[in-house]
């Protein structure tokens, strides 16, 4: 279940927009390139040909051999071509170099995360935290982070506690507290959390979508955190969502049902309904028109008290905590 419904939450929750569906193809194989080739060719792009700016940053470098900043830099410029090895390479190659450096062992683990690799990101960050008397706040979320994304929330949430006792001040540390928290299936203490953070930032999307789904078994508290930071469709969107993932489909019928009365133009909101229906053997219904639900008639108050999406937008207020 979990898996599912993970793509019925996927995109709507902090967007409104949800990625294309992925559809899986049968293909001819291709052919493999030589290791010697391959190599080749990744020597010729660690040289920086064709790319100027490569160029420019290993001539840097080899002026300025200590500067892990540049090292950064240049592995963060071979990512971006889409070269990842490549940008492990240099990445590691700093963090062996350079084993005090706070700078190299986040890139490192943050790139491998991105690149579901968490358990080498978990022995970088664990050899790293050994080393150190006192342990940097950012080093120590992202080593609970890998562990989150490792499926070991218990093991993340010492580290994000760490680093919440190293700067109790920054919102995304307690978002991500509250993250794991909330993982663990301990929704008041990760609301707790949500909230801290948003007392620290109220701006902070994140956090606010994320009190939303804590308080899931409140509907009408979810729905008003969702309703801060989405329309009322993406709103009851996202606490359906919650709901699946409970196993509550009747529930999260309804709750789709009713986003489909406020954006009947947002596919997303259809393919999350043909999934429960796919699950529960109901049929998929369509709101007839004209109906007006009680949360209808509850979100012309709400517009006068809430910030709308258009409002916001100008404002510039979206951020991401992780």
């Amino acid at each position: 279940m979990r898996a599912a419904a993970t793509a019925l939450a996927a995109g709507v929750l902090l967007t409104g927009c949800a990625p294309k569906a992925r559809v899986a193809r049968v293909a001819p194989p291709a052919k493999a390139m030589r290791p010697v080739m391959q190599r080749q060719v990744l020597n010729a792009v660690d040289a920086g040909e064709g790319n100027p700016r490569v160029r420019a940053l290993r001539e840097k470098l080899a002026a300025e051999p200590q500067n892990v900043a540049l090292r950064v830099e240049l592995a963060a410029e071979y990512g971006k071509q889409g070269y990842t090895e490549l940008e492990l390479e240099h990445l590691r190659l700093a963090a062996e170099r350079f084993p005090e450096s706070e700078e190299a062992v986040i890139a490192l683990s943050r790139t491998l995360v991105r690149v579901s690799r968490p358990d080498e990101a978990a022995v970088w960050l664990r050899g790293f935290l050994a080393k150190q008397a006192k342990a940097p706040a950012n080093v120590l979320s992202w080593a609970g982070i890998a562990e989150d994304e490792r499926g070991k929330w218990k093991d993340g949430e010492p580290y994000h506690r760490q680093a919440v006792e190293r700067a109790p001040g920054r919102d995304a540390l307690h978002n991500n507290l509250g993250y794991n928290l909330l993982m663990q299936g301990r929704k008041g203490d990760a609301a707790e959390e949500f909230r801290r953070a948003l007392e620290l930032n109220p701006a902070s999307e994140t956090a606010r979508n994320n009190l939303g789904l804590a308080l899931g078994d409140q509907p009408a508290a979810a729905i008003t955190q969702f309703r801060q930071t989405a329309d009322l469709a993406v709103a009851h969107n996202n606490l359906a969502a919650y709901l699946y993932e409970k196993g509550d489909l009747a529930g999260a019928r309804k709750e789709l049902e009713l986003a489909l009365e406020y954006r009947k133009d947002m596919p997303q909101i259809l393919d999350n309904l043909r999934k429960v229906a796919a699950a529960d053997g109901e049929p998929v219904r369509m709101p007839r028109e004209g109906k007006s639900s009680f949360w209808k008639l509850f979100a012309r108050g709400l517009k006068q008290t809430f910030i709308s999406g258009e409002d916001k937008q100008a404002s510039g207020s979206a951020e991401a905590a992780r």
